[in-house]
């Protein structure tokens, strides 16, 4: 992980690409310039499951599917299928290793150059319900590798 960088120099370099046209993501997958390792929980050819640098809470966990679409609207009935198995695979990981009640899924691809990810935002006991945790304020990353691995077992 690129640690070096602050959310502040994160969004200042995405910034940029943009400005030049350039997908920040499918750069990212490319050269690994803007998050490095991230906490990586899974990785093949289709995907990338990794921990958000600036969770919203513990487990805030990012799928990134590969082949550049803009939203799901862009994804074929098979690579809906797909994202969807992989996301349900997660959550049942995370759920598993780390108690989560429930894990909200949510995508929100709505700024230039877009490429689509789903955000998986886990509920632990006794928080509340509701979509309020959808916009908790963003902390720092803490126990990455330990949260990781708990979800990197879980998944296999």
């Amino acid at each position: 992980m690129n640690s070096a960088l602050t959310r502040t120099e994160l969004t200042t370099k995405i910034e940029a690409l943009r400005q030049q046209g350039i997908c920040y993501v499918c750069h990212d997958l490319q050269t690994g310039e803007l998050f490095g390792a991230q906490s990586v929980i899974y990785e093949d050819a289709d995907f990338r499951v990794v921990l958000e640098l600036h969770p919203r809470m513990v487990g805030h966990t990012i799928v990134l599917y590969k082949p550049h679409r803009e939203d799901v609207s862009e994804l074929t009935n098979s690579e809906t299928a797909h994202v969807f198995q992989m996301c349900v695979k997660v959550i049942q990981a995370i759920k598993q290793a780390l108690g989560a009640e429930k894990v909200y899924m949510v995508t929100m691809c709505d700024g230039p150059i877009n490429h689509l990810h789903i955000q998986l935002l886990p509920r632990y006991p006794d928080e509340p319900i509701g979509s309020k945790r959808l916009v908790s304020p963003r902390g720092v990353l803490v126990d990455a590798e330990k949260t990781a691995a708990a979800i990197r077992q879980a998944l296999h």
